[in-house]
């Protein structure tokens, strides 16, 4: 166990015989892993964004005229336990009135109408769009509002469908190769660093060969080299990262957006950490057999 321990300190020493080309390489690190948690960060917040303003569909529910009070209030009553019902307002048709005097900024007078106002009798009824086939979900819930008694007319806004559909795919298609690039530039910069580290220590490793070291006890503080560089170029990066948070958190925080930055969570900060040195001990395994 002392060996193993050994060998740890021993990899981390090893890097600082080239100070130099250590603060280079975790500049490089720390710069690419800054970009890449900065855009996470950007989908991250749209994310909240999306799934807190569009992430729900609304539909707007008309009964038939003829259709009475009591009848139309039956099946208000059933709305809300109706799966992926997440919110419900109804409106009488005096009610309905008053709502679209108020959208004429009551230029409009309109209490003579209070009592036999033409509006049908209707209801905003707001629901959960899932992840999967939000098209299809919002026809069939269409359809399944239409089958409600005395029910004339349903509409929706499909391009809140749209909006939550085109922006998951578009994550989607650019997280990935986004990600993948800028996974390959650490692992070359880190691989190119162990490299380095190989030719400066050729006598050296020539030597331990010769006296009988096995190839595990050569290779290990090279690999943990390779993993502490890429733990603390994520390290770093994720400081200026929460530095760049607390300069612009409420930066947007103003009518009209009212949006509030919020950092990546924990489970993001831990796989960025974990990511980086896994690709570490990766990128120095290939320098070593290269």
């Amino acid at each position: 166990m002392s060996v193993f321990f050994q060998l740890l300190g021993q990899g981390v020493r090893d890097l600082f015989r080239a100070p130099w080309s250590l603060c280079m390489t975790i500049a490089a690190i720390t710069l690419v892993s800054f970009l890449g948690g900065a855009f996470l960060m950007l989908v991250h917040n749209l994310d909240l964004q999306i799934g807190a303003r569009q992430g729900n569909v609304q539909f707007q529910v008309y009964w038939q005229p003829q259709a009475t009070t009591e009848e139309v209030r039956d099946v208000w009553a059933g709305l809300s336990s109706m799966e992926g019902v997440v919110n419900v307002r109804t409106f009488t048709p005096d009610q309905a009135l008053g709502v679209l005097a108020e959208s004429f900024q009551n230029s409009a007078d309109m209490e003579w109408m209070k009592g036999r106002s033409p509006l049908p009798p209707t209801a905003l009824v707001e629901c959960e769009l899932p992840a999967e086939d939000g098209k299809k979900w919002a026809a069939a819930m269409v359809e399944r509002l239409r089958a409600l008694p005395k029910v004339e007319k349903v509409s929706f806004n499909p391009l809140q469908v749209d909006l939550l559909t085109s922006w998951v795919g578009l994550t989607r298609m650019a997280f990935w190769p986004v990600t993948g690039f800028l996974l390959v530039v650490v692992a070359l910069v880190v691989g190119n660093t162990i490299k380095l580290a190989l030719l400066a220590r050729r006598e050296e490793l020539e030597i331990l060969r010769f006296v009988g070291a096995s190839r595990a006890y050569i290779q290990f503080p090279l690999l943990v080299g390779g993993a502490f560089q890429g733990f603390l170029g994520a390290g770093l990066a994720l400081g200026l990262l929460k530095l760049l948070h607390n300069g612009i958190e409420e930066m947007f925080n103003v009518p009209p957006l009212w949006m509030t930055i919020s950092f990546l969570p924990s489970m993001h900060c831990l796989a960025i950490v974990a990511t980086l040195a896994a690709v570490g001990v990766l990128s120095s395994l290939v320098a070593l057999r290269n």
